[in-house]
């Protein structure tokens, strides 16, 4: 029963908590990858699925195809990224690169964004409302998360 409970506060839809995210990505919680683009600006004012990995987690390496194909479909309307947890980011932009990850990447190497946004494990996917509050938390792509995001887009706060 306890485990049922542990379960049911770290994944679910629609349950609110304070997220906000960090202002820069120079404050040490979250680098880019590539761009530049601090993780709190990409995601201004817009609904984010966020798709929390690791090189070493099999189940991520296969959740990845789903997240991607899931980034092509609604690339106009909502942004995705993917957050690389812990260290190794050199492995993980090959890794991206080869799995055809065409969306912005971070790192938290310290698991400073992924603490916040409550993703306590990999594979993990956190919904982002406009407001950049979580309005979703779940392990992979599936129709919870599609729930989620048609909600959080037809919303205007």
């Amino acid at each position: 029963m306890l485990l049922g409970i542990a379960a049911a506060s770290v994944i679910g839809c629609g349950r609110r908590r304070d997220t906000s995210v960090p202002t820069a990505a120079s404050d040490g919680t979250i680098v880019l990858s590539d761009d530049g683009v601090a993780f709190a600006q990409r995601i201004a004012g817009q609904v984010a699925v966020v798709d929390f990995w690791a090189t070493w987690c099999e189940p991520c390496r296969v959740s990845i195809p789903k997240v991607v194909s899931f980034a092509a479909q609604h690339e106009r309307e909502l942004v995705v990224v993917g957050v690389h947890v812990g260290h190794g980011f050199d492995e993980a932009r090959a890794f991206a690169s080869e799995a055809g990850m065409g969306y912005p990447l971070y790192a938290d190497p310290e698991y400073a964004l992924s603490g916040k946004l409550g993703a306590m494990r990999v594979p993990a996917i956190v919904v982002l409302d406009r407001k950049g509050v979580a309005v979703c938390h779940a392990g992979e792509i599936d129709d919870t998360v599609e729930r989620a995001v048609r909600g959080a887009l037809s919303s205007r706060s």
